[in-house]
C-alpha cells in the first residue's frame, strides 16, 4: 500500500484515522506493522484533546454506526453528552433544557444549529439539516460569522 504525499509531517487527527483504516485493511504484514506506529501517533494526538473534542469525535465517527434503540447507541450518546458537558458533575434536566434553548437558528434554512467542537479547526455552530450544513464559527462578530457551507 502506497500512502504517497497525501499526509503532512504533522497529519491531522482525521488524516491519521484514515491512514489507520487503510493500513488496517491491507493484507501486507508490513502495513499492519506500520499501523501500530500510526495508532500510537493517533493515541498521542488524542491525548492532547479536551473531553469536549473527544465527545465530538465520538459523535462524528461512532454515533451514526449504531442502530436506533440499541443499548450501544444509548451508552455512546450518554458518553458524548457527558464529555461535551465536561464539567465533572452530573447535569439536571433543567440545565439540559436550558442548553437546548440557547441554540441559534440557521440563517440559511431556519433549522436548529448545534455546537461542533473543533478537532483540527476552531469550534463552530453547524446546521442540523443535512442538506444545508451551514457553518458559523464561534466567537466571530455577527457580520463575519457566516463562514459558508460544507
Amino acid at each position: 500500500m502506497e500512502l504517497g504525499d497525501e499526509y503532512d509531517d504533522e497529519p491531522s487527527i482525521r488524516n491519521l484515522m484514515e491512514r489507520l483504516r487503510k493500513l488496517g485493511a491491507s493484507l501486507r504484514p508490513v502495513d499492519r506493522l506500520y499501523a501500530v506506529a500510526v495508532d500510537r501517533a493517533l493515541t498521542v494526538r488524542l491525548n492532547e484533546l479536551s473531553d469536549r473534542q473527544i465527545g465530538q469525535l465520538l459523535f462524528d465517527f461512532c454515533w451514526a454506526s449504531f442502530y436506533l434503540a440499541s443499548p450501544e447507541l444509548t451508552i455512546v450518546t450518554q458518553a458524548i453528552d457527558r464529555l461535551r458537558r465536561s464539567t465533572g458533575r452530573g447535569i439536571t434536566n433543567e440545565e439540559a433544557q436550558d442548553s437546548l434553548k440557547q441554540r441559534p437558528v440557521c440563517p440559511k434554512c431556519g433549522n436548529e444549529m448545534y455546537l461542533h467542537y473543533g478537532i483540527d479547526e476552531p469550534d463552530f455552530w453547524l446546521c442540523d439539516y443535512m442538506s444545508c450544513q451551514h457553518k458559523r464559527h464561534v466567537g466571530r462578530r455577527k457580520g463575519r460569522q457566516q463562514i459558508g457551507s460544507t
